[in-house]
């Protein structure tokens, strides 16, 4: 890692280490307030926490670090979701501030000929709209990414991208360590085998990483957190380990805002987390590709006329042409009538919604009720998660939470609500960066840039 030496890096180490369990008010809440908070940062960390909302970060939400940003910076009441909420499409729009129609990354999950494949769509070569970490990078900055998703063979210096077993026998360590940059890739290689799954492991391990690539002084940090989304798939919300979960991640995110504070350079610094969708409780799964391949629409060895995409709470339908697209229709929406488990989505709604153009039409579950993608078995049955996000409807239930706080970002001021698609276009003058014909809005009412945006000259050891 450029820039960084061998007592640096020890010293962020033991800096994280040594941050104790989350309590009332952490230890660097005093230096937030502090902070005066004028002047575009020298590092912007964004952290992806997994089914992050509003009520998190109250002051009883079980999330003392987070809430302590919050007090001290800018806080939303809700983040409106773009179409589909999926995760993968959601990381892509963070950085690109466009839809998932335009960026790319439409689903989480590829379509071959022969069905739903294996892979995921985790390769940066997916994305076809410029990125905050591509013009950071052309600005001559530097950028590390670890975990986030879509950044498989991405040119970023510090890179840990978003890898996952899709094979029989691979593991997340192997396949981790063999795209990660090489000082990464030690780490990965020696970490618990707890690391396998998303989980309190995987995060303790990310942000361990994420402090020792802040002693690099990156001018861009990208980091994902799931150990509060793994509890709510696990659990559903109301779980009785989901607000231990939370309190976990919210401790993760203390430790590395306290190797910042350590390291002497949290005045120079901005943090920004935002969840990247909300997961509602369900019980009941219905299986669209079970039914049309009792039609005949899904072959045996999984060519399809018609196959359905799940995102969750909604799933679009694919056709190979207008017949089959009909029969697939006529098929769904006498199950919709059926079972009450979902309703069918028009095309005109599906092009208001600006979901994907390829798509026929859509599907969005009823409450309790959610999309999977298996072909074999009954259309209907027990869902295997009890936590689903996804969702198409408009409502409160579906935003997620955004929290910023530190260095050009204005003190104490709560936002009744943005969009996902702000979220770029705002943090882009933080970076000095531009993206260009973004449907979203820079918010910059919450930003403290000074005259022209102007940036604190980098100290010693800054770049």
């Amino acid at each position: 890692m450029r820039g960084a030496s061998a007592a640096a890096l020890a010293a962020a180490l033991w800096a994280c280490a040594s941050f104790p369990a989350a309590t009332a008010r952490p230890p660097f809440a005093a230096d937030l307030a502090a902070s005066d908070g004028a002047g575009a940062p020298a590092q912007l960390v964004l952290v992806s926490v997994g089914g992050l909302t509003p009520e998190r970060y109250r002051s009883d939400g079980g999330m003392p670090a987070l809430a302590a940003l919050a007090a001290a910076g800018v806080a939303a009441d809700g983040l409106d979701p773009v179409v589909p909420a999926s995760p993968r499409a959601v990381h892509a729009t963070l950085v690109s501030g466009v839809l998932p129609a335009e960026h790319g990354v439409i689903a989480d999950r590829m379509i071959g000929e022969r069905g739903l494949r294996r892979s995921e769509t985790r390769h940066a070569s997916l994305l076809k709209a410029p990125t905050l970490w591509q013009r950071v990078a052309e600005a001559g900055g530097t950028v590390a990414a670890l975990d986030w998703p879509t950044t498989l063979g991405a040119e970023i210096e510090t890179l840990l991208p978003d890898v996952g077993p899709e094979r029989q026998g691979e593991s997340w360590r192997a396949l981790a360590a063999k795209a990660a940059t090489p000082w990464i890739a030690a780490r990965v290689r020696e970490a618990d085998p707890a690391v396998e799954v998303p989980g309190p492991a995987r995060d303790q391990l990310l942000v361990d990483l994420a402090c020792h690539a802040l002693a690099g002084t990156p001018r861009l940090v990208l980091l994902r957190l799931r150990g509060g989304e793994a509890a709510l798939v696990a659990e559903g919300p109301r779980g009785p380990g989901v607000a231990a979960a939370f309190e976990r991640v919210d401790h993760e995110l203390g430790r590395l805002v306290d190797c910042s504070a350590r390291a002497g350079r949290l005045a120079d610094t901005v943090f920004v987390v935002v969840g990247d969708r909300a997961l509602l409780p369900t019980h009941t799964a219905y299986r669209p590709n079970a039914a049309l391949r009792g039609a005949g629409l899904i072959g045996a060895q999984g060519r399809w006329k018609a196959i359905s995409r799940s995102n969750g709470g909604s799933a679009f339908v694919y056709a190979s042409d207008r017949r089959a697209a009909l029969e697939a229709r006529r098929l769904l929406e006498a199950a919709a009538g059926k079972t009450g488990a979902f309703r069918v989505i028009s095309a005109e709604e599906m092009i208001r919604r600006q979901a994907d153009p390829d798509a026929w039409f859509g599907l969005e579950a009823e409450p309790g009720f959610a999309f999977e993608d298996d072909r074999a078995g009954q259309a209907l049955g027990p869902a295997r998660q009890r936590g689903t996000g996804g969702y198409l409807r408009e409502d409160a239930s579906q935003r997620t939470g955004f929290v910023a706080c530190g260095r050009g970002v204005r003190r104490g001021l709560e936002v009744p609500r943005m969009s996902l698609l702000d979220v770029a276009p705002t943090l882009a003058p933080l970076l000095g960066v531009t993206l260009e014909r973004v449907p979203g809005r820079p918010l910059i009412g919450l930003l403290r840039l000074g005259p022209a945006g102007a940036r604190r000259s980098p100290g010693p050891g800054r770049g």
